[in-house]
């Protein structure tokens, strides 16, 4: 996220809006995005855990937490583009913004 706040005027030159999302409680989004002076909303699903990670399929049961997933949801609300990356592998910001580009053009 703190990558992404970074660069947050690319998205929006894009017309795009920066969400995360996690089964992470509001307290914990809060201390976060204050130690990371983040410029985003930080959405929280606490309950009923990982019902929106498994309706993005990245939902990792076994742990209780979400796959560290990307998703670029074009105007009518469908994943135009997706990215899942290892959990401790940070997945950038490069194909986000290729996603983006494209759908631009269209």
């Amino acid at each position: 996220m703190a990558l992404y706040n970074e660069i947050k005027d690319q998205f929006e030159e894009f017309r795009a809006t920066l969400l995360g999302i996690s089964v992470d409680s509001h307290w914990c989004h809060a201390a976060f995005a204050e130690a990371r002076h983040l410029r985003s909303p930080l959405l929280s699903y606490f309950e009923p855990k990982g019902a929106v990670a498994r309706s993005y399929r990245a939902y990792r049961a076994r742990e209780g937490t979400s796959e560290r997933a990307l998703f670029v949801i074009d105007s009518a609300g469908r994943i135009a583009w997706r990215h899942v990356s290892p959990v401790n592998v940070n997945p950038g910001a490069d194909g986000i913004l290729e996603a983006l580009e494209y759908l631009a053009q269209r």
